[in-house]
């Protein structure tokens, strides 16, 4: 499927200005493969072909910092950290609130680690490649044998990184922390995977003003699964820890919840 067609009918209910920015944000990619993100991409080309595996995703990590700095200029965004974000090189699954397609770019400048993510990615070529490219996963979980698959090839990937992971499993188009999934939490909870929780806020704000937006990130700290009894335990303590950490990032840079504001043109 074409990615802009792909985008244009998920985002049919937005105003025309928020289909241009996304559509802006991914076509910028274009420019950035053949300017600043080209070294990166060469040596990830190289290290590739001669199967250095760790160095191929070092060097596409680092050439998708470039989209989400090149974003932030685009949209003349302020991007405040309220702390240090310390991310585990390997070894953890990092819990994000998922918001809309604006906050994949600001996620590879801030916590640039490579993807957890679903078979809803590969509709989207270019992204699905260079995700690849940088190491990411697509945790297929179309039947029982694809799963199982799914997670013996992220156990062998924690060896060598952490991965991100969007726990609510979609975009929630809002500032409110939506119900976490099962599949995820129970995942980290049978394999006794440590979670690293960090959240943004005011990614909303794109949805009616594409430009001057304030967007803020905070780790919040590490989870160990093996301090609960139960993979619900677990999830209901991140729920909780998520919801109420939230709030008080969106107080403390002054992110207003509103009911979400749809302009059709």
């Amino acid at each position: 499927m074409n990615p802009f067609k792909f985008m244009e009918s998920r985002l049919g209910r937005f105003s025309k200005e928020y289909r241009k920015l996304v559509v802006r944000t991914y076509v910028i990619t274009v420019r950035l493969v053949l300017t600043t993100a080209f070294p990166s991409m060469i040596k990830g080309i190289f290290y590739s072909l001669s199967g250095n595996r760790s160095k191929q995703y070092a060097s596409f990590l680092k050439g998708s910092k470039t989209w989400g700095a090149a974003v932030r200029k685009m949209t003349n965004t302020n991007l405040i950290f309220t702390n240090e974000i310390p991310i585990p090189e390997t070894g953890h699954m990092i819990f994000l609130n998922h918001v809309n397609e604006i906050d994949f770019p600001y996620d590879c400048l801030v916590v640039n680690k490579p993807y957890l993510a679903n078979q809803v990615i590969k509709k989207t070529l270019v992204a699905y490649w260079w995700m690849k490219a940088m190491g990411s996963q697509v945790f297929e979980s179309s039947k029982a044998t694809t799963i199982a698959v799914s997670v013996r090839n992220l156990l062998k990937g924690l060896n060598t990184t952490s991965y991100i992971v969007y726990p609510e499993g979609h975009n929630s188009y809002s500032e409110e922390i939506q119900p976490l999934l099962k599949g995820m939490v129970k995942i980290a909870f049978e394999n006794k995977i440590p979670v690293v929780m960090v959240l943004k806020s005011g990614i909303t704000r794109y949805q009616t003003d594409p430009k001057n937006v304030t967007v803020g990130y905070k780790y919040v700290g590490r989870f160990d699964p093996t301090e609960f009894q139960t993979w619900e335990a677990f999830r209901d303590s991140l729920q909780e820890i998520m919801v109420r950490e939230k709030d008080a990032l969106d107080k403390q840079i002054g992110t207003v919840r509103q009911p979400e504001t749809v302009k059709v043109k």
